[in-house]
């Protein structure tokens, strides 16, 4: 009997421990809820890439998505390359995207050959004119097979800036075996420069 009667006694005990508890418990997600903030949007957000945008001129003053391009003529297979004055054909490229570009060049479609078997041994040279500090970049030289095959990079000078122009002669050669015949030509030839984000 005794026992029971310690117990009775110890229930009003554990009865305010219990209420306090809960007391506590509520009391702490009442102030864990008051210490939330309400959310801030940022709204109406829009990502968006940068524009990469190339134009081209063979005389530096007016410039366009295309132009017309050149006659390379009076070639002599395993002769120098033409044209030879003022070291090609002029060609400036301006970057009026906002974003830096890594050039390229290729023949989108496949030109109309006579007379000549492989590709391979027409060569486009790409000559940058001037180099900072006066000096001279090497000359680049690119089969006309493999810009058919698909893109090949600039690599004297490869880079317009944004904002920027870059200027290039375009000169044209052909190996001593190029052509099959007494004459050889290729029409319709699209050659494009092309810009890629580094």
């Amino acid at each position: 009997m005794s026992k029971k009667r310690k117990a009775w006694k110890l229930l009003p005990i554990v009865r305010v421990i219990a209420v306090l508890s809960a007391v506590g418990v509520i009391t702490t997600v009442v102030t864990f809820a008051a210490l939330q903030s309400s959310g801030n949007a940022l709204q109406g957000n829009t990502i968006q890439t940068a524009t990469a945008k190339l134009q081209i001129s063979t005389d530096g003053t007016s410039f366009s998505d295309s132009v017309p391009g050149f006659n390379f003529t009076g070639i002599v297979p395993g002769g120098p390359a033409q044209p030879s004055n003022n070291g090609g054909y002029l060609v400036v490229l301006k970057n009026v995207g906002d974003t830096d570009l890594k050039l390229s060049l290729s023949v989108p479609t496949t030109p109309t050959v006579s007379g000549i078997s492989d590709l391979s041994k027409v060569n486009l040279l790409v000559t940058v004119p001037n180099a900072p500090g006066g000096g001279t970049y090497p000359q680049q030289v690119i089969k006309l097979s493999s810009l058919i095959a698909g893109p090949v990079a600039i690599t004297n000078q490869g880079t317009v800036y944004k904002n920027s122009t870059l200027t290039y002669h375009l000169q044209v050669s052909m190996d001593t075996d190029a052509v099959n015949g007494g004459s050889g030509s290729i029409t319709g030839l699209d050659i494009a420069f092309s810009g890629a984000t580094q």
